[in-house]
């Protein structure tokens, strides 16, 4: 059976690009199957623009991590913290690739 773990969304900056305004996104979906023990944590990243016109509105420039699942082999009481931990790897990782 699959145990849906965490789906979070964080944003990391905001950005201008061509004079709007940009937030920086990371976000993961995990979930883990309690037969197999596997913990699946899908990442990805993109900006999402701030206009008040184009609000959902996503974007991924070339810049930004191409998004990544990460399997894991772990027991259903360490699954919950294993994917805040893969969550918190990739958040840095987008947070090291913003352009300042």
């Amino acid at each position: 059976m699959l145990h849906a773990l965490l789906d979070a969304t964080q944003v990391l900056g905001t950005l201008e690009i061509d004079g709007a305004a940009y937030e920086v996104c990371a976000e993961a979906v995990a979930n883990h199957d309690r037969h197999t023990n596997q913990l699946t944590v899908n990442l990805r990243a993109f900006l999402r623009s701030e206009k008040q016109d184009h609000i959902g509105e996503t974007t991924t420039p070339a810049w930004i991590p191409q998004p990544q699942t990460v399997t894991e082999h772990v027991e259903g009481g360490e699954a919950h913290e294993m994917a805040n931990e893969v969550f918190a790897t990739w958040r840095r990782k987008v947070s090291g690739v913003i352009p300042r």
